[in-house]
Order: C-alpha cells, then sequence, then structure tokens
C-alpha cells in the first residue's frame, strides 16, 4: 500500500490512494470480459437501454452494472438472455472478483468515516439509488466529464464514495474546493474520493473530490476502458455503518493476505485524514 508525494494527502483533497489493491491480472481479465459486452449488436445494446448509455465522442459508451448483481436477480436473467452466447456469464464471473474488493473497501472506508466523525448530522444520508459500477469505454485522446448527458441518472455526488480501479498506468485529474491536482494511478491500485452526501453529513469535515480518467490515444490494439464504483450504503443511518459492516456474517474465510490489505488501508486512511 503506498501514498507518494504526488498523491493527494490532506483531508481538503477529499481523496485517497491504495496501492496495489487488486492483483493486476484480475483487472485485466475483467476488463477483457467487458470488451466483449461493449462488442454486443447495436440492436441488442438499444434494448439494453437501463444498462447501455452513449455518450460525447470521447467516452464513447458506458455500462452500467447494478450491484449488487446476483444470478437469481431479473438484472441478470435479463442480460444473460440478451447478450450473445456466454458473454455476460463470463463477464458476471471475472467482474464480480473486483467488483467484491471495491466494495469491501468502500464499507472498509464507510466503517472509517463512520466511528471517526467529530459533528455529524443525525439524519440519514438520502441514498435512494443503488451502488452502480460504472465501465467507460474510450474512443479519443481527451476527457471531459457531462454528467448533464445522463437524464434520469444520477451525478456522482449523489453518492457516498466514487472509487476509480485502474488495469494500467494511468494518469488522473482530481478535482475538489482547492482547485486540480495531476497524479499517477498504477495498475491494480484505487482511487477513493468523498462524494457530496459524506461532505454533507460531516457538515464540511470531509472534503468533496471527483476523479476523472486521463485518456490518450497509444498504439495498443485494445480498446480502453475504465472501471469506477458509485458506492451507496443504501438506507443505513450513516453511524450505524460500522456496526452493520461488522454483523456481516460473510460464508467465506478472509485471507490472511486481505486482512493485512484490510488493516493497512484503515491505517493510511487515518493517517491522510488525520495526521
Amino acid at each position: 500500500m503506498t501514498a507518494t508525494s504526488r498523491a493527494p494527502r490532506r483531508p481538503r483533497s477529499g481523496a485517497f490512494r491504495v496501492g496495489g489493491a487488486v492483483d493486476a491480472g484480475e483487472v485485466r481479465a475483467a476488463v477483457e470480459a467487458a470488451e466483449a459486452v461493449f462488442r454486443a449488436p447495436e440492436e441488442v445494446k438499444r434494448e439494453l437501454g437501463r444498462w447501455f448509455r452513449r455518450r460525447d465522442r470521447v467516452a464513447g459508451e458506458e455500462f452500467y452494472w447494478f450491484r449488487p448483481a446476483t444470478a437469481s436477480s431479473d438484472d441478470d436473467r435479463v442480460l444473460d438472455a440478451a447478450l450473445p452466447g456466454s458473454t455476460y456469464q463470463v463477464f458476471r464471473e471475472k467482474m464480480e472478483i473486483v467488483a467484491s474488493k471495491m466494495e469491501d473497501l468502500a464499507q472498509c472506508v464507510m466503517r472509517v468515516l463512520s466511528d471517526n466523525a467529530r459533528n455529524p448530522e443525525d439524519s440519514a444520508l438520502s441514498t435512494g439509488a443503488a451502488s452502480i459500477l460504472c465501465l467507460t469505454l474510450y474512443n479519443c485522446n481527451k476527457l471531459k466529464t457531462h454528467w448533464s448527458e445522463f437524464g434520469s441518472t444520477n451525478p456522482p455526488n449523489s453518492y457516498a464514495l466514487s472509487i476509480h480501479l485502474s488495469g494500467r498506468y494511468q494518469e488522473i485529474c482530481l478535482r475538489n474546493q482547492s482547485g486540480s491536482t495531476f497524479f499517477s494511478l498504477p495498475a491494480g491500485s484505487m482511487l477513493v474520493t468523498i462524494g457530496k452526501q459524506i461532505q454533507e453529513w460531516s457538515n464540511g469535515e470531509f472534503k468533496n473530490a471527483v476523479g476523472e480518467i486521463l485518456f490518450e490515444l497509444t498504439d495498443e490494439p485494445n480498446p480502453f476502458i475504465s472501471l469506477e464504483l458509485l458506492y451507496s450504503p443504501g438506507h443505513l443511518r450513516l453511524p450505524d455503518v460500522g456496526r452493520h459492516a461488522r454483523c456481516i456474517d460473510h460464508p467465506k474465510t478472509v485471507s490472511f493476505r486481505d486482512q493485512i490489505l484490510v488493516a493497512l488501508v484503515l491505517l493510511v486512511f487515518f493517517y491522510l485524514f488525520w495526521r
């Protein structure tokens, strides 16, 4: 886990970076599975308008994977039936590995926030929206985000946290109230940014920030796909998130490596915000 001098390091940045959070090979496998999803015929994408969205000439398409995703859900049945062959089954298998790790990190961050906020609001967060893993397919050399183009889709500030996961070395622009900062995100690393909901709930103690991918054309034959989790804790009161997370009975065994990862995440997060 790293936090280099180029990474955001102070509370007002509203963000922090976690190095080596996911194996880069797992991210690449998930991205390759996503490429097959984006290759679906245009008529299929039109039928799946809830999941596929057009953007501008830069970020040409997006695929919204609503969380949690289970094989028994209506969404999964629709996607599995509409996408060719085993496209969705392979996508779900590969992407679930990285999505679950992003969500685990988000829960750790929410627990730290809920346990350490000094003067939080008593009211619950208005988090009616589901968490979404947003996959963006880029096709030009610059990125300029226009969230108003999504129509009824909520912008990032409607979520508690945003987590970018990089499958390769990537440049990021971090925008917050102080301006813009540019830094690198190595493969397998995550950038966590605080949403406007958290800033309002904490009475400004935790600052809102937005991370943007800086994409340039390369000679690589494969398309570039970014992963961003727009995380919502549901309808829980934020002070209850820590207790809720500790009461979850996970059916799987947590490896020693993952235990160390979680512990380091908490230590680095605490250091960045309260040093």
